[in-house]
C-alpha cells in the first residue's frame, strides 16, 4: 500500500457517497493514499507533482488495465480508451489527423445547425425542460453528422441514446463493486448489456457500411471523421480493420456523446444559478457576432475564439464538474512514486488521480466552491483555452480532460461543441432555475452525471438583435431594432 489510509475495505462507504468519500479521505490522509476497494489495492492521488509523474512524466510505466476501465468488456474493445502499448500508439496516430484544427473547424457548422434545429422546434417558445435530456440527442445528432457524416431518426437516436446509458448503468455497477461477473454469464443485467451492444453495434457497423459503399471508387476529400479514419494509413500503409473502426466509433459515440450533453447541461445550470454570469456570457455572444446575428447565420470557429468570458465560463464549470471525476491508470512494473521514502508501488496496483478533488484544493483555487469564471480571464488574455486544457493547466491542478499522451483525444472536439452550442442558444435563449430548486446535485457513475439523469430548468426567449428596414438619416444606413423574436 502507498502512504497511510482507513483500516479496513471502504468499497461500501465510497458506494453510498463517492464525492464525499474522496473529500474526506483526502482531507484526513493527505495526497497520497492506500485503500482497499472491494477486495483490490489502491492507491488515490491528489497531489499534483504525483499526479503528474502518473499522467506525463512516467505515462508509459501505467498502462489502463484495472476496475476504472471496462475490463476485458466488448464495448470498448481495443480502442483508444483501453488500449495500451503498440496497438493504442498506431491507433492515435491514425486518428489524430481526424481531431486537428483544421478538421476540428470543419465540424462546427455541423453543430450549429444541430443546436439551430433544436432551437426552432424543441426550444422554440418558453417553458421546462429537461436540458441532460435535450443535450444528449443534440450531442449525438452532431457526433453522428460530425463525425461520421450520417443523421439518425428521431426513433434510432432514442434508441442509442438509451442503449449508451444501459450500458454505462452497467459498467457503473462492475467498476464500483470490484467484483466482476464475466458476460457471458446469464444474469439480467448481462442480458439487458447485450441487448444494448446488440442496438450499438447495430448502429456503428451500418455507419461505417454505408459510408465505405458511398468512398469506393470516389475521389472525395475527407467530409467527416469517418472519412479521415477510413482512408488514414500508417507508416506502413495499412489502414483500420473493420472491427478496429468499429472500436473507435464506439469509443468516440460512447464517450464523446454523453460526456458533452454532461458538459453542456452543467454549464446551463450554472448559468441558470448565475443570472449576471448569463447576463455577461450572452451580451459579449451579441458583441462578437453581431453581423452574424442580422444574418442569421451560425457562430463560426472565428467567432467563438473571440467569445473569452464564454470560454471562462466553460473552463469554470469543468474544474466544478468535470465529466471525468476520477482517472485511473495500473502500474505495469514496480514503481516509486516521488521521494523514496514513500512506499514502493507494485506492478498491477490500481492508482486513481482525482480531478473533483484537486480541482477543489483551497491551497490552488481561490474560494474554489464558488462558480467565478472571472479567475480565468487573465489567462485566456494571454494564451487560448486549450493550453489550459493540457499538461495540467497553468496551475498543475487542472485536468478535467485527463493529462499526458493518454488525454482525451477529443478535447478540442469537445471545446468546439460547448462554445458553438452555448454561443447558439446565449443568442436566443434565458435559461432560469425551477423556482424552490436548488443547484442540481451529481451522481457520480463512469461520468459525473446530474441526478437521476434529469436536470430540469425553465427557458425563455431572449430579446434579440433584428435589422430593421433601411431609413435615410444623414445618408441611408441600417438601424438596429429590439425585438422578442427567436
Amino acid at each position: 500500500m502507498h502512504g497511510t489510509g482507513p483500516g479496513g475495505d471502504v468499497v461500501l462507504e465510497f458506494l453510498r457517497s463517492p464525492l464525499s468519500f474522496l473529500d474526506r479521505i483526502v482531507r484526513q490522509h493527505g495526497g497520497s493514499v492506500g485503500l482497499r476497494l472491494g477486495g483490490e489495492h489502491v492507491v488515490l492521488l491528489t497531489d499534483p507533482a504525483l499526479s503528474r509523474q502518473v499522467l506525463i512524466d512516467q505515462a508509459d510505466t501505467f498502462c489502463k488495465e484495472g476496475t476504472a476501465f471496462f475490463p476485458g468488456s466488448s464495448l470498448a474493445g481495443n480502442g483508444l480508451l483501453v488500449s495500451d502499448g503498440p496497438l493504442w500508439r498506431r491507433q492515435r496516430q491514425l486518428s489524430n489527423p481526424a481531431f486537428r484544427r483544421t478538421a476540428i473547424e470543419s465540424y462546427a457548422q455541423a453543430m450549429g445547425s444541430a443546436t439551430r434545429q433544436m432551437l426552432a422546434t424543441s426550444w422554440s417558445g418558453s417553458g421546462r425542460r429537461d436540458v441532460y435530456s435535450d443535450f444528449n440527442a443534440l450531442t449525438l445528432q452532431i457526433t453522428t453528422e460530425a463525425l461520421f457524416g450520417k443523421n439518425l431518426s428521431a426513433e434510432q437516436g432514442a434508441k442509442v441514446t438509451g442503449a449508451i446509458q444501459t450500458a454505462f448503468e452497467f459498467f457503473a455497477g462492475r467498476a464500483s463493486t470490484g467484483f466482476i461477473i464475466p458476460e457471458w454469464f446469464p444474469t439480467p443485467d448481462n442480458f439487458l448489456y447485450h441487448e444494448a451492444m446488440a442496438s450499438l453495434d447495430s448502429a456503428v457497423y451500418g455507419i461505417i457500411d454505408s459510408r465505405q459503399g458511398e468512398l469506393a471508387g470516389s475521389a472525395q476529400s475527407p467530409q467527416c471523421l469517418l472519412d479521415n479514419l477510413l482512408m488514414s494509413e500508417d507508416e506502413f500503409g495499412r489502414g483500420m480493420s473493420r472491427e478496429a473502426l468499429r472500436d473507435e466509433l464506439m469509443t468516440l459515440l460512447v464517450a464523446g456523446q454523453e460526456t458533452s450533453a454532461i458538459l453542456l447541461a452543467w454549464t446551463c445550470a450554472y448559468l441558470a444559478h448565475h443570472p449576471e454570469v448569463q447576463a455577461r456570457a450572452a451580451e459579449e455572444v451579441g458583441q462578437v457576432q453581431l453581423p452574424q446575428v442580422l444574418e442569421g447565420a451560425e457562430p463560426s470557429p472565428a467567432n467563438v475564439q473571440e467569445m473569452r468570458y464564454l470560454q471562462a465560463v466553460v473552463l469554470e464549470t469543468l474544474r466544478l464538474r468535470p465529466p471525468a471525476y476520477i482517472v485511473g491508470r495500473c502500474a505495469a512494473i514496480d514503481v516509486t512514486l516521488g521521494s523514496h521514502q514513500l512506499p514502493k508501488v507494485c506492478a498491477g496496483t490500481t492508482l486513481l488521480v482525482s480531478p473533483w478533488v484537486m480541482h477543489r484544493d483551497p491551497q490552488h483555487w481561490p474560494q474554489p466552491e464558488t462558480f467565478q469564471p472571472e479567475r480565468w480571464l487573465d489567462l485566456l488574455a494571454a494564451k487560448p483555452a486549450m493550453a489550459e486544457l493540457s499538461n495540467m493547466g497553468s496551475n498543475g491542478v487542472y485536468l478535467p480532460f485527463g493529462a499526458g499522451p493518454r488525454n482525451c483525444i477529443g478535447t478540442g472536439f469537445a471545446m468546439m461543441e460547448a462554445l458553438v452550442v452555448l454561443a447558439s442558444m446565449l443568442r436566443k435563449v434565458r435559461f432560469l432555475t425551477v423556482p424552490g430548486e436548488r443547484f442540481p446535485a451529481a451522481d457520480p457513475r463512469i461520468t459525473l452525471r446530474p441526478a437521476s439523469c434529469t436536470l430540469l430548468l425553465e427557458m425563455h426567449p431572449r430579446i434579440q438583435y433584428q435589422a430593421a428596414p433601411q431609413v435615410e438619416l444623414m445618408g441611408s444606413r441600417t438601424e438596429i431594432t429590439m425585438t422578442n423574436d427567436c
